[in-house]
């Protein structure tokens, strides 16, 4: 009976150690997820509230987990405002190579990106003291206007063209006499006459119906059907043009003639990028990324990217997200369909999984006296104490099959 008892407890810790196994190969046969869905918010994006929701609505449809929410970064911020604030501080102060410096890279600036999130007042300023520097125009300076024809290397008179910028955007901004030198206050009011001398034209801007344009810094003003900007004096002007999803567009132009049509180039839309995807979608587990985001334009539109985590582009497709019912279920199938096909083909990369750090070497401890091993049990004194002795590390169907000749025996036994 004692033989039986022990077959009994024998049996019993291997279907224990079977029911373990078991249960983590059930567990690996869940699997991770295959896509992980993914809204792109674009800020100030009208239609995100109704487009989100389709979108969430889709992948709950089909299954496919909590939508995460990522916001596509904007532009990246002007650096100009402060450069003229910090130049024009410079300039007071006489420190003129200093000033050059911060203020020659806010024009570099407002030239390519058409004077972005500057108003009239900082443009005007940039151009002042631009030329006040240029012209090392200090209290000891000569207020006397030089004599024209000016020499092309003459520092005062490379500094009056910056005047006659700041004069092209408005020659009705008062200066203070006791704030800046009386060169700069004659030099300026040279060129302010002259700009008002000059013939005046008109500058008409088209594009995308959603986008607005600014003219030296002025408010903005919708496109929509075209921009007519009346009674400009012939010279440099600066445009720009922003449209909410896209990237903002500028240009320095040059008005010579009565009239002046500036059509605006699409901009690049403001797009979470593949790579980006990717990395989310790996860090939850998934093989693909599918990324709902708007469109920018008049109506509700998302386009629909399907993305595998190494950031390669598989498909994508454009739907509507008002109108046109089960648009978005549509594609949402359709892609989450794609996904598997290139699963089922063995063509999808797997998920990566991080390996987990190695553990440090243990420092070496004092020698220690080896003793001779314990005698093990044998099996017919002590089967309990055997099996513990002689456990092997087996697969779960191993230790049925073991246990399954361990119950015949103890059957016969018994009998």
């Amino acid at each position: 009976m004692s033989t039986s008892r022990s077959s009994r407890r024998l049996i019993t810790l291997a279907l224990g150690a079977g029911i373990v196994v078991g249960a983590r190969g059930a567990r690996a046969d869940q699997g991770l997820p295959l896509v992980h869905p993914i809204y792109a918010q674009v800020p100030d994006a009208p239609d995100r509230d109704v487009t989100r929701r389709e979108f969430s609505s889709a992948a709950e449809h089909y299954r496919l987990g909590q939508v995460e929410v990522v916001d596509i970064p904007p532009p990246p911020a002007p650096r100009a405002g402060p450069l003229i604030k910090t130049g024009a501080a410079k300039a007071l102060k006489v420190a003129f190579d200093d000033a050059l410096k911060d203020l020659n890279a806010a024009a570099a600036e407002v030239a390519e990106e058409g004077g972005a999130g500057l108003t009239t007042t900082e443009l005007f300023d940039l151009y002042l003291y631009r030329g006040m520097a240029t012209a090392r125009a200090d209290w000891n300076a000569s207020p006397a206007p030089p004599a024209l024809p000016a020499p092309p290397d003459d520092a005062r008179a490379r500094g009056f063209e910056d005047y006659l910028r700041a004069a092209s955007i408005t020659t009705d901004r008062p200066l203070n006499p006791r704030e800046l030198p009386p060169q700069v206050m004659a030099d300026f009011a040279r060129a302010a006459t002259e700009v008002r001398a000059r013939a005046r034209g008109t500058l008409i801007v088209r594009g995308q119906a959603d986008a607005q344009v600014s003219l030296d810094g002025a408010a903005p003003a919708p496109i929509a059907g075209g921009v007519t900007f009346r009674d400009l004096p012939y010279g440099p002007h600066l445009v720009r043009v922003e449209e909410i999803g896209r990237m903002p567009w500028g240009a320095a132009i040059t008005l010579g003639e009565p009239s002046m049509s500036l059509d605006v180039p699409d901009s690049p839309a403001l797009v979470l990028e593949d790579a980006t995807a990717a990395a989310h979608a790996r860090r939850m587990g998934a093989t693909f990324a599918l990324v709902a985001q708007p469109k920018p334009g008049s109506g509700a539109r998302m386009e629909l990217r399907l993305v595998d985590i190494t950031g390669i582009l598989h498909d994508a497709v454009m739907v509507a997200a008002v109108g046109e019912v089960g648009q978005v279920d549509a594609g949402v199938m359709r892609l989450d369909e794609e996904a598997r096909r290139i699963q089922r083909m063995g063509l999808a990369p797997a998920p990566a999984v991080a390996a987990a750090p190695a553990a440090p070497e243990p420092a070496p401890g004092p020698p220690v006296l080896l003793t001779p091993p314990p005698a093990k049990a044998r099996f017919a004194d002590d089967p309990a104490a055997w099996a513990r002795d002689h456990w092997p590390l087996l697969t779960a169907a191993t230790v049925l099959v073991t246990a399954t000749i361990a119950l015949s025996i103890a059957v016969a036994v018994d009998r």
